[in-house]
């Protein structure tokens, strides 16, 4: 037995549970009323298996549910499975938790942390599956990448869902979507046991004795053409010699014994000039220093005669104004020089009793005036001389900055002339180096004597891997397995009484569908009509697929999820509480029979199958009573109504 189904659970955003459980090996029958939540079961399962996208319906579930949860079982191990709900609107959500050896599901939803990648799923999966290494590689000139079956390729034999199992174009879960079909094609060879699990170690083996037989067959080509005939790699290299001046340009060589002459002086290690070829930045950094320094230096000196300027240009305007006002107060020509007293009047030097402020304010301003003038006459030299000097500093910097710039585009013009030569020199030792390579390779090919006996042995264990390999032992092996597959399918198809079911069926693995051999010709189900052909032969094809997975114990999982197989005969608008009394009598006979079939089927021991079927219908078989694990009506929901939000 696979993984099957233990249960599936949501858990709201308070941290409630609510659980949906299933029995292993046998036919689980979740019942109900429409919009009830019947058709999440299967989306929740393709989900929380690592699709890359939430296909639940938009609703109650994505606005109440916080976490979705599987809990899987493996042969008695017990796996929970978990991802975040996206939310109404969400694409996916990454938050996946997975844990094995659990027994006792969660009471909440707080322990759920992401502890794993989507990929990482798939590859833990695959693991728990026992998917062992394979590829698959597409026929020559085909434009498809390799491709290795994986979880994500099983899980698309397990799930039907409601717009799939009515499809009579489409047989297989996804198969609509962009790239399926061919990764459906694909993989089905290795699931079905056709290419077993030695097929990729074979081909592993296959394509490295390939490669070693090449490499040698390729070094006694060369060993060969030395004894022979010049070789194109002796040539080659002898041109790349040439090229580097490793030996004359002119240099003939019209035999081999001249060839491997001129190769051997090319292979000669040379020595470098090392008094031509010093460091080529050996003095570039201080003469970038020197540079940096005499720049400062020069801008510091361009700012100090900035600043003297501006003093003397102020000292000057000053000067103007000044004389100005003197010339104003001495132009008056009514104060006697020599002095009159302050009580005098300037004018008609009568005494005064009170002295005129105004007077000693004349005064005392003309003597002011008078001082300045005299100190900005006194400055006025020292500001020229200082700025003399200053412009002569400036034409010693800006000299010397010349002389090392001169310097510096010498030194960069050397520095390229000794890179050119460090860069000759390099070249010719990288093409002495695979000169010398060759030469030995060949000399030890020469004399090894024991080379042409290693390539008859690697050619037969090639022709012996090619033989294992075989395209035609490869498509016996998967004609047999789909001729197992083809007996059960037309078996299943005559106990649902399908129309053409009285001819011998086949998988059509090239167009995906399912085909009647008619005297007329081969009949594929998309030119079948009525629905229930279509849904009926969907079920077969599966239930045929399923016992040759399980008889050839192949990584599929053990289940087997049906959503609303009945839709042909019991659409859910036509839902009277689940019974189907009302439906004709064909109809009728053809939804037990549905039901009836997969019962036996998950009943039979050889099967170890666990089938869980979301449907309206309910039997008043036994059976039917007994296998049903939910019923979803009056009120009763997948969503407890506490949970929904106002």
């Amino acid at each position: 037995m696979s993984i099957q189904l233990r249960s599936v659970s949501i858990y709201s955003h308070e941290g409630e549970r609510r659980d949906v459980e299933f029995r292993l090996g046998a036919l689980n029958i979740v019942t109900g009323a429409s919009k009830t939540g019947k058709s999440a079961l299967l989306d929740i399962v393709d989900y929380c298996w690592g699709r890359g996208e939430c296909t639940v319906a938009e609703g109650e579930i994505r606005k109440s549910v916080s976490w979705f949860m599987l809990h899987l079982d493996n042969n008695g191990e017990g796996i929970i499975l978990a991802r975040r709900n996206p939310g109404p609107a969400g694409r996916a959500s990454d938050d996946i938790y997975l844990a094995r050896g659990v027994e006792i599901l969660p009471p909440d939803d707080k322990g759920f942390t992401k502890n794993i990648t989507a990929d990482g799923l798939k590859t833990q999966l695959s693991s728990i599956l026992g998917i062992s290494e394979n590829v698959h590689m597409p026929e020559a000139g085909s434009t498809r990448l390799p491709l290795e079956a994986s979880s994500r390729h099983a899980i698309m034999f397990s799930l039907q869902g409601q717009d799939e199992i009515a499809n009579r174009r489409l047989l297989f879960h996804r198969q609509g979507e962009q790239f399926m079909p061919a990764a459906i094609r694909d993989a089905l060879p290795y699931f079905l046991g056709a290419i077993d699990e030695n097929h990729f170690l074979t081909l592993k083996r296959f394509n490295e004795a390939k490669s070693r037989l090449r490499k040698l067959e390729r070094e006694y080509a060369d060993a060969s053409a030395v004894t022979r005939e010049i070789s194109t790699s002796a040539q080659t290299l002898l041109q790349e010699a040439r090229r580097v001046n490793l030996v004359p340009a002119n240099a003939n060589a019209p035999d081999v014994d001249s060839v491997m002459e001129l190769l051997r002086q090319a292979s000669a290690p040379r020595p470098m000039d090392l008094t031509s070829t010093d460091d080529p930045t050996a003095d570039l950094g201080e003469l970038e220093d020197r540079r940096r320094r005499l720049r400062g230096e020069l801008q510091e000196i361009r700012e100090e005669i900035a600043d003297v300027e501006r003093l003397n240009r102020d000292a000057s305007e000053f000067e103007v104004e000044a004389k100005e006002q003197e010339a104003r107060l001495a132009s008056i020509g009514l104060i006697k020089h020599g002095g009159t007293a302050a009580d005098t009047c300037p004018l008609c030097e009568n005494h005064l009793a009170v002295p005129v402020p105004s007077v000693l304010e004349i005064r005392q301003s003309l003597t002011g005036i008078e001082q300045q003038l005299a100190s900005v006459r006194r400055d006025s030299p020292r500001l020229q001389a200082r700025l003399a000097s200053l412009e002569g500093r400036r034409t010693q910097a800006e000299e010397r900055l010349r002389a090392v710039q001169v310097d510096l585009s010498a030194r960069i013009q050397d520095n390229e002339r000794l890179r050119i030569q460090q860069e000759s020199f390099t070249e010719q030792a990288r093409v002495s180096g695979r000169v010398a390579y060759y030469l030995e390779n060949v000399k030890a090919v020469a004399n090894d004597s024991r080379l042409p006996q290693a390539i008859e042995r690697l050619r037969a264990e090639v022709s012996e891997l090619e033989q294992a390999l075989d395209d035609e032992t490869l498509q016996g092996r998967l004609d047999t397995a789909l001729s197992l597959v083809n007996r059960d399918l037309t078996a299943y198809a005559g106990e649902l009484g399908l129309e053409h079911g009285d001819n011998p069926l086949r998988l059509d693995l090239k167009n995906l569908t399912v085909v009647a051999d008619t005297v007329a010709g081969p009949l594929p189900l998309s030119q079948m009509g009525s629905g229930e052909n279509w849904v009926g032969y969907h079920v077969a094809a599966h239930l045929s697929l399923h016992k040759l997975f399980r008889l050839r114990k192949r990584p599929v999982p053990a289940f087997l999820m049906l959503d609303q197989p009945s839709q042909a005969h019991y659409p859910p608008e036509r839902d009277e509480n689940g019974r189907i009394d009302a439906l004709a009598d064909e109809d009728q006979a053809a939804v037990h029979g549905l039901f009836e079939l997969l019962f036996k089927y998950s009943s039979d021991p050889s099967s170890s199958m666990q089938i869980i079927v979301s449907d309206h219908v309910e039997l008043l078989a036994p059976w039917f009573h007994d296998s049903i694990v939910q019923r979803w009506r009056d009120g009763i929901k997948f969503v407890p109504q506490t949970w929904l939000r106002s």
